[in-house]
């Protein structure tokens, strides 16, 4: 319970950073979002094939940014944790460049862990959560220890093995928080770039505090 009320509160507290560092890519993932919500009102085959006809270059060319900002974000935040841990000034600009230029292995380690992941959250999704969790502490392993794909990936299921079980706890939580908030707002907000938008803000609102519990867990393993 003090990791959890910790994690808050160091997100609070440092609200006005993280909300820079993640609009870019709350702004994408509200425009892709919103550009495919006719698609919730298409029921006929081929009404799907005209809506990806005559959207096709502009999804694609959206998702594309959507995933450089994505993975971008995914390494920034990481090294966001460390330097305002260690009272260092960082620019949320700096911290997305630095996420930027170790895109590829990121991008590789983030793809083979969703692959696997699928899987587990196919097994009534409990085991795809805790699958999620130990391989939680990948991206420090390449943005701290410059290490590659499969390295960070095997380095996080190592450093987690005593404690997948709390990390678990803690990921379950926050995605339950995290979907059953989203459930809501989605009730009662109208369709449209609102409600795209301040879903993909609810989603950082949890994403942010959950990967400061992990950044915790890998501080404290290597301070050992």
């Amino acid at each position: 319970m003090d990791q959890f009320n910790s994690a808050w509160k160091y997100t609070f507290s440092n609200w006005k950073y993280f909300i820079m560092l993640a609009l870019p890519v709350i702004a994408i993932e509200s425009l892709t979002a919103y550009l495919i919500i006719p698609l919730a009102e298409i029921s006929q085959p081929e009404d799907f094939i005209e809506f990806f006809e005559n959207n096709s270059l502009v999804i694609s060319m959206v998702g594309l940014i959507g995933v450089i900002l994505q993975i971008s974000f995914l390494g920034g935040i990481w090294v966001s944790y460390l330097s305002i841990d260690k009272g260092k000034e960082i620019t949320p600009i700096n911290a997305l460049q630095a996420g930027l230029a170790k895109f590829f292995p990121l991008f590789g380690a983030y793809i083979l862990i969703a692959i696997v992941s699928f899987f587990g959250y196919i097994l009534l999704i409990l085991p795809g959560i805790y699958i999620t969790a130990r391989f939680s502490l990948f991206a420090a392993q390449i943005m701290y220890e410059n290490k590659g794909v499969f390295e960070s990936i095997s380095s996080s299921w190592e450093m987690t093995d005593e404690y997948g079980s709390k990390l678990f706890g803690f990921t379950l939580v926050f995605v339950v928080l995290m979907i059953s908030s989203s459930l809501i707002l989605s009730s009662i907000l109208p369709a449209g770039i609102v409600q795209t938008s301040i879903l993909a803000i609810n989603e950082y609102l949890f994403v942010i505090p959950l990967g400061y519990i992990y950044f915790t867990l890998y501080k404290s393993l290597k301070e050992r």
